[in-house]
């Protein structure tokens, strides 16, 4: 028999009914009392099955923690339901109780999971890292590896040693495109090597530089004409960039301000920028946010920027000036070229639309003067 309680006006068995909703309260019960004795028979039934079996086999194991206690919940929801006067009360409780033990269950699994998962990832041998990564050299060769895949032009050869041509083809190089130093300079534009590889002293102009001493990666190419006559290109050149800046400062059709002014001023802006940089300020007014692409351990007289960022037209005007930029041949094909949205600042709204535009290393001489090389 079900001993009575006593129940205050509003409130019964520990659930909140004001306002009409259903507040759960997980009350104990006398567990030796069940509803029309299902607590009774569920658990001797589950003592039955888990005994019998094992005079016969070795359990596979032990129920979870989780198992256990959505058991013993839905035995307590169980009695409880079948005690209250309401239908609609012991519904809100019947699901209450169903979420709670829910979510109860979903953290004892991931808090038990995840040590065996961690466990299991640990005692995983982890793979050595390949022969070019290896040691401080191989925490050079990555970054030259990268640079070179990103910033030489994909119709360019490249020199390299044997782990450095390794490093080369794991950043995206095309195997076609390389050629071992061992063969001599001549038979690449370009060599990535340390400075006592063969074939570096025939590839005296330095495009980019990475690490120091006996870890030291050059990128490095032979001009065209021979050394003497590539310095008389390159003072000509910087004088050709400095004379067309000053121009392009000028324009009313293009805002330059800040760093970038006096970099325009300074001639340290690859040619092909500034002609495409005309050619665009033809069809709309821009304005300069800022060059990059400077090329690692090289003054940007000897390696300009190569990169621009521009701001101006609405999007339906930067979309066919990014069609034009794509379109052009080379050596005004750029390597990239892309409408990006700026992160804030110098000026610029945050989420801003802009073209930036990248052409490949080394920087062509001769663009500005008719006497193009490279």
């Amino acid at each position: 028999m079900i001993p009575q309680r006593t129940v205050a006006p509003r409130i019964q068995s520990g659930i909140s009914v004001d306002k009409g909703l259903g507040v759960c309260s997980a009350v104990p019960d006398n567990p030796a009392v069940g509803a029309n004795g299902i607590g009774r028979q569920l658990a001797g039934s589950q003592t039955r099955q888990a005994v019998s079996p094992a005079a016969h086999r070795t359990l596979p194991g032990a129920p979870s923690w989780g198992r256990v206690l959505a058991t013993t919940v839905s035995l307590w929801a169980g009695r409880r339901a079948a005690r209250l006067r309401h239908p609609r009360l012991a519904l809100i409780l019947t699901a209450c109780v169903v979420v709670a033990a829910a979510a109860v269950v979903s953290v004892i699994q991931v808090r038990g999971t995840s040590p065996r998962t961690a466990s299991a990832s640990a005692s995983r041998p982890q793979a050595a890292p390949p022969a070019w990564a290896r040691g401080a050299a191989g925490t050079v060769r990555t970054p030259a590896a990268t640079w070179a895949a990103s910033q030489l032009s994909s119709a360019e050869t490249v020199g390299c040693d044997p782990l450095m041509c390794a490093a080369l083809r794991a950043h995206g190089v095309a195997a076609s495109r390389l050629v071992p130093v061992t063969q001599g300079a001549a038979d690449a534009d370009v060599v990535v090597a340390s400075p006592a590889a063969a074939g570096q002293p025939n590839a005296p102009v330095l495009l980019a530089s990475f690490g120091s001493g006996a870890n030291l990666v050059e990128v490095r190419t032979a001009p065209p004409g021979g050394s003497a006559a590539y310095q008389r290109a390159v003072a000509a050149d910087l004088a050709a960039r400095r004379s067309a800046g000053a121009q392009l400062l000028h324009s009313q059709r293009i805002g330059v301000a800040g760093p970038a002014a006096a970099q325009l001023q300074a001639g340290q802006v690859d040619s092909r920028l500034l002609i495409m940089l005309a050619m665009l300020a033809s069809q709309h007014p821009w304005r300069v946010v800022a060059f990059g692409g400077a090329s690692p351990g090289v003054a940007v007289a000897q390696a300009p920027f190569r990169q621009i960022t521009i701001t101006g037209p609405d999007a339906g005007d930067l979309a066919a000036s990014l069609a034009l930029v794509r379109a052009q041949n080379a050596p005004y094909q750029p390597a990239q070229a892309a409408i990006v949205r700026l992160p804030g600042g110098q000026g610029v709204t945050r989420g801003q639309l802009a073209l930036r535009i990248d052409f490949a290393a080394p920087s062509p001489l001769g663009l500005l003067t008719g006497g193009a090389s490279g």
